[in-house]
Order: structure tokens, then C-alpha cells, then sequence
């Protein structure tokens, strides 16, 4: 008779034993529907290609498309074929495959999965509606702005976006700003979703907060106001910040003139924004004086300024350029000899005085400049 301890040492095993087989059987099992399903799946858009492409053509009308289509009720993997099409189509072409996924029951899916779904299913509905620039599901996604889930918040936003509706945008922009933690790079991301009809907008809320602002003349010593960013308690430098970027990213230089109105009388972090704008534009305004950025007392604007400088390519500024060689921070130092680099002759005499002077990080700095003027390109 084998010792009781024994026995349950070997039931413990065979236990185990049985677990990790069953584990590896489902594993194993997964594996193989997943890959029927995707050959399945390639099969079916295969056949689907065929059809959509002859609807676009002409050859085929909606209604036998539709017929043709529609006999496959896997609605998410009629998405997955629709869905890079739809990303890039545009005027009749999307038109026509809007209608396409309408008639064979695409649209009025998602649109069920928005209003009695889980929170996965919402958030996907949100997207595809939004892609699928569904306006009759607005007021839905909408409504996703004001959940406490940061995941539809940011599905709806995208799906909003994506839908185009220049009036959705001040909503959109609330709830990502005061609804979840999206940095202005994760903000403007999605706001960029709305397209280039999104600047004029942008443009027309900076020239009426400009025109609310008394005028005075740049204060230097203006530092950034504290971000509050507790529900709906946003900083209304945090919108303008996010209006630059998105003129920057769209390069919509109609918005010069009110940027450089900016200016004259903003915090330091708005100035950041504003001069990377310029350098997203590769422009600057009209008369745009270099000069007091290139001297400011925050070393960003100092850095970004350097860089600005080879839009205006400003003369006069080069004293300033070389005393910046001996700048504290050596991101200001290497772009402001990266501007003297490009100023010609001039400029290079510079920087070749300076690799013999006394101070020693303006001489590495201009040897260093130098030096990648020298290099050749590989062949």
C-alpha cells in the first residue's frame, strides 16, 4: 500500500499534468480556428475585392453589389475590409462606398453596437461611425464625451473627428483636455483627425482671445500660468497652445499675422509654441523681429529662436548669434551654430574665430559645427 502522502504527492501531479494538457490543447485549439479564420477571411475579401471594385467601376449598381456582399453577416470582418478604403477615399468614391456599407447593413450595426453595447463595443461603433462619417450618430458619440472612461472619451473624440463636423470641435476639444490625460501632442493628434477646414476655426478663436486682450507690448518675464487640469477646469493658455499646434501641423499660414499679434503679449510656453509653428510653416510673418527671442531669458525660445532664424535669415542678427555660442545650455549653443553654419561666408568666419577664442564652449561648439560642414555624403 503506497504511503498516503505518497499518493497525494502522485494525484497532485497527475492533476497538474491533466491542467497543462488541457492548457496546451485550448492554446493549440485557439491557434487553429484562429488561422481558419484568417484564411477563411482571405477568401472572403478576395471574392469581396472583385465585387467592390466592379461597383466602382460601374460595372455593378448598389443593389446587386449589395446582394452580393451582404450574404456574410461577420460585420467586423466586413469592417476590417472596408476600413483601409475608407481611410483614404474621398468625393464619390467614399460616397459611393458609404453607401455600399449602408445597404448591406453595416452602418445601422455599429450604430446598435453605439447605443446598447459594452464599453468595447461603443468605443469601436465610435470609431467606425466616425470613419464612416456617420452624422445621424452624433448626438450618440457626443454623449461618449462625458463618460468616466478614458478609452471611449478618446473613441468618441477620434470618431467625431474623423465625422468632420467643424461644430463638434469645441466638445471634442473640452472633453480630451478635461477628460483624460492626453498631453497637446495626444490632443492635436486627434484634433488633426478633423482635417484642414479645422484651421480657419482654430485661427478665428486666437484672433477674438487677441482682440479680448488689452495691448501692451511683450513682457519677457511673463512665465507659463499653472495648468489646472481637474474636470472641466482648463487653462485657457492650454486651448491657444492647442490651436497653435494644429496651425502649425496643417501649415495654414493665413494665421501669421494673428500669431505674431500673439506675441506681443503671451507667457513663454505660448511663445514655444508659436516659433515651432513658424518652423512647421517654414515661414515667418511679414517685418517678424528675431531679435528679443534669440535674447530671451527662457533657453526653449532661445533654442527654437536659433533655429527660426534661418527662415528670416536676419543680418543684423548675427552678433547675437555668436554671443549665443557661449550660451549656457548646449542645445542653444548647437543651433545657434547651426545658423551662423548656414549663414554663407559669413557665418563660417565666425565660427572659425571662435574655435581659437578663449572661451572654451563656444570653440568646441564651432569646431563641432564646422566639422559636419566638412563631412561628405556616403556614395
Amino acid at each position: 500500500m503506497l504511503d498516503p502522502y505518497l499518493q497525494a504527492l502522485i494525484n497532485i501531479i497527475v492533476i497538474i499534468g491533466i491542467i497543462i494538457i488541457v492548457l496546451l490543447t485550448a492554446l493549440i485549439l485557439i491557434r487553429l480556428l484562429t488561422s481558419l479564420n484568417k484564411k477563411n477571411y482571405i477568401l472572403k475579401a478576395g471574392e469581396w475585392e472583385e465585387i467592390y471594385l466592379s461597383y466602382l467601376q460601374g460595372e455593378l449598381d448598389l443593389n446587386k453589389a449589395a446582394e452580393l456582399i451582404k450574404t456574410e453577416k461577420r460585420y467586423h470582418w466586413l469592417w476590417h475590409f472596408f476600413a483601409p478604403y475608407l481611410e483614404v477615399l474621398d468625393g464619390s468614391d467614399f460616397d459611393k462606398t458609404k453607401a455600399l456599407c449602408r445597404e448591406i447593413g453595416l452602418i445601422d450595426y455599429y450604430k446598435k453596437k453605439l447605443r446598447r453595447g459594452g464599453k468595447k463595443n461603443k468605443a469601436i461603433a465610435a470609431r467606425v461611425l466616425g470613419v464612416l462619417r456617420c452624422r445621424e450618430s452624433t448626438q450618440g458619440m457626443l454623449n461618449l464625451l462625458q463618460s468616466k472612461d478614458q478609452n471611449l472619451v478618446q473613441a468618441a473624440a477620434y470618431g467625431l473627428a474623423k465625422a468632420g463636423e467643424t461644430d463638434t470641435f469645441y466638445p471634442v476639444l473640452q472633453a480630451l483636455l478635461s477628460n483624460t490625460f492626453f498631453t497637446y501632442e495626444g490632443t492635436t493628434e486627434i484634433l488633426a483627425a478633423f482635417g484642414e477646414n479645422i484651421c480657419p476655426v482654430a485661427a478665428q478663436f486666437l484672433q477674438e482671445e487677441t482682440e479680448q486682450q488689452p495691448a501692451g507690448n511683450q513682457d519677457q518675464n511673463i512665465r507659463s500660468p499653472k495648468k489646472v487640469h481637474a474636470k472641466n477646469m482648463v487653462d485657457p493658455s492650454v486651448y491657444r497652445s492647442v490651436m497653435i499646434d494644429l496651425l502649425g501641423y496643417f501649415k495654414y499660414r493665413e494665421a501669421l499675422p494673428v500669431l505674431q499679434k500673439i506675441l506681443e503679449n503671451t507667457d513663454e510656453e505660448t511663445t514655444v509654441h508659436i516659433l515651432k509653428a513658424f518652423l512647421s510653416m517654414g515661414q515667418t510673418p511679414a517685418n517678424f523681429n528675431i531679435e528679443p527671442y534669440l535674447e530671451h531669458h527662457y533657453w526653449v525660445v532661445r533654442n527654437f529662436s536659433a533655429r527660426v532664424w534661418q527662415l528670416t535669415g536676419d543680418r543684423q542678427a548675427l552678433p547675437i548669434l555668436e554671443r549665443m555660442l557661449s550660451d549656457r545650455n548646449w542645445w542653444v549653443r548647437f543651433h545657434a551654430a547651426e545658423a551662423l553654419r548656414s549663414a554663407g561666408r559669413t557665418g563660417l568666419v565666425i565660427l572659425k574665430q571662435k574655435t581659437q577664442g578663449p572661451d572654451p564652449n563656444a570653440a568646441a561648439i564651432s569646431s563641432y559645427a564646422l566639422s559636419r560642414s566638412e563631412v561628405q555624403p556616403q556614395l
